[in-house]
């Protein structure tokens, strides 16, 4: 009869300890977020020296990607580009002053289009011109005389193959 009763009475707590563990818990992992969340700024933060950190992007469009970058450089921000895909527009982060790639990442590079569809010879060129000036010159080659031509898909570069051409590696 006793172990019953001690049993039951434990358990009657243990609802108690519970709430308080996951409350515990809760305030725990919302301080830890919190103190990277600090230290972390979100793509078009205005906060000078700030730190970027992309971890998944499927890029958009090559003129606001252009703004973006010249303001991220004008403000003295790093851009670290963690894991996750990186796709199109997304790989002109590699233009900004202070940049760095984990070998986690993948980078996917295409050719311009409008939308999919493709774009006028000249038209091409030119904004084939834009994103390949954001690139370090071995990546700049090859997307040039080869990458810019897929429209349809993209050819991924791990951030390792980064590394291994000269991108600097996050810490």
């Amino acid at each position: 009869m006793f172990f019953k009763q001690t049993k039951r009475a434990h358990f009657a707590r243990a609802p108690k300890l519970f709430a308080f563990g996951v409350s515990t818990l809760s305030a725990t992992l919302l301080m830890a977020s919190m103190t990277t969340a600090a230290h972390a700024a979100r793509p078009n933060s205005q906060v000078p020296g700030a730190t970027i950190v992309i971890t998944g992007d499927p890029g958009g469009s090559v003129r606001e990607r252009y703004n973006e970058i010249r303001q991220i450089n004008q403000l003295g921000q790093k851009v670290e580009i963690r894991r996750g895909n990186c796709m199109s527009s997304c790989t002109m982060y590699l233009g900004a002053n202070n940049v760095c790639v984990s070998p986690q990442a993948i980078l996917g590079f295409h050719g311009p289009s409008n939308h999919g569809a493709k774009l006028p010879a000249d038209k091409f060129d030119q904004w084939s011109r834009v994103i390949s000036s954001h690139y370090p010159t071995a990546i700049r080659t090859w997307y040039m005389t080869s990458a810019r031509f897929k429209i349809y898909s993209a050819t991924r570069l791990s951030g390792a193959e980064l590394i291994r051409i000269g991108v600097p590696r996050c810490q």
